[in-house]
């Protein structure tokens, strides 16, 4: 009996020994991983620490021009003065590099440096300035600025050479002339159409019409081709010149108003300011004009005509014609046709001045408007 007391008083404190050690091994390895969880805790704080002790602060700012400025491009201009100004006594200027819009324009290997603006084009222009120091680190300044001509648009005087009958229930949207006769796009759903036109007479020879779901815009004349826009749609149309077949479709990103070719390039207004140059190829845009006059932009820039280099452009609720240089957007000059059309031709539907034809063979431009019963030819005087 008492050996087999012995043995369980033994067996029960060793049972309580190994219980004990077991709770006392448990406490260790969860101390263990607390004190590496602190560690581990600190660690990613002192690297947050360090990581920001390591951000390099600017090095230089944008000293002229001021960022936003407007400045008047041409004769009598302002002068387009870049600089910069070192944040850090310890760290100059090695050279750097102006970017316009997001293309190279000059590398300078000293500052200040005064940038023409004769050839800049007019609108919000997006400039970029990467600047190196001597350790080769590189940083970007950007910065936007408007341009404007400095000198209002020329005001030409018009005379009136011929009238010509036109139809008065054409919502006349594009205009051009060829080969003795006028081609016309017409609006309005339902009504919209393209159209041959007899010049002496007003006489519709020949005539598409549009799906009642299109409101036909401008239209133009490029290798052979017709090619038509329309306004919301982003849908336009590639004619067959001879027989108004359709050949071919395209679209576009923005509403459709005016087109026009230069006879490489096709040009396109979409109701704001802008005017996109397209690829005739695939109608992809390489290119953009933003339309200015000393005054600011000059909205809703309507049909178009391209004539001797430059851009005619009716403007919508005007009665007036803008000239526009393609290469900068900036408005030349200006034709005021408000009183070309008499009272008594005037009628209820009688809309605004729209459509502009140019005969290179004879040198001759034609102008009128959506319902209007008549079409102007004019002679241009300075």
């Amino acid at each position: 009996m008492l050996r087999i007391r012995f043995i369980l008083r033994k067996t029960g404190s060793f049972l309580l020994w190994k219980r004990e050690r077991t709770r006392c091994v448990l406490f260790m390895i969860m101390l263990s991983v607390s004190f590496v969880s602190c560690i581990s805790c600190k660690n990613s704080t002192d690297s947050r620490i360090r990581k920001d002790k390591t951000v390099e602060k600017k090095l230089f700012a944008l000293a002229s021009p001021k960022n936003g400025a407007t400045l008047k491009s041409g004769n009598g201009g302002d002068i387009l003065t870049i600089d910069v100004k070192n944040l850090t006594d310890s760290v100059k200027m090695d050279s750097c590099i102006l970017n316009i819009d997001g293309k190279y324009h000059a590398t300078y290997r000293s500052l200040p440096r005064d940038v023409s603006l004769s050839s800049m084009k007019t609108g919000l222009r997006r400039m970029s300035l990467l600047v190196y120091s001597a350790n080769n680190v590189m940083e970007t300044i950007l910065f936007n600025l408007k341009i404007v001509p400095a000198s209002a648009p020329e005001l030409y005087k018009y005379k009136v050479v011929n009238e010509f009958p036109h139809d008065e229930n054409a919502y006349t949207q594009g205009l051009f002339f060829n080969g003795g006769f006028l081609y016309e796009g017409t609006g309005q759903k339902g009504y919209s159409s393209l159209r041959k036109v007899e010049l002496e007479t007003g006489k519709v020879l020949q005539k598409h019409s549009l799906d009642s779901k299109y409101f036909g815009e401008g239209i133009c004349l490029h290798n052979g081709k017709i090619y038509q826009l329309t306004w919301e749609n982003r849908e336009g149309f590639i004619y067959d010149y001879h027989d108004f077949t359709q050949t071919g479709k395209f679209s576009y990103n923005t509403e459709g108003w005016g087109i026009t070719g230069d006879g490489v390039n096709l040009w396109m207004s979409d109701g704001t300011a802008n005017i996109y140059k397209l690829n005739p190829d695939n109608m992809n845009v390489t290119g953009q004009i933003e339309v200015y006059t000393d005054r600011g932009a000059e909205q809703y820039i309507n049909e178009l005509e391209y004539i001797n280099g430059k851009i005619w452009a009716n403007v919508y609720t005007k009665d007036y014609i803008v000239i526009i240089n393609p290469e900068t957007g900036e408005v030349t000059g200006k034709i005021d046709l408000g009183n070309i059309l008499g009272k008594e031709h005037r009628k209820h539907d009688t809309d605004v001045l729209n459509g502009i034809a140019f005969d290179k063979e004879k040198n001759r431009i034609f102008v009128t408007g959506k319902n209007w019963p008549k079409l102007f030819e004019l002679k241009i005087e300075n």
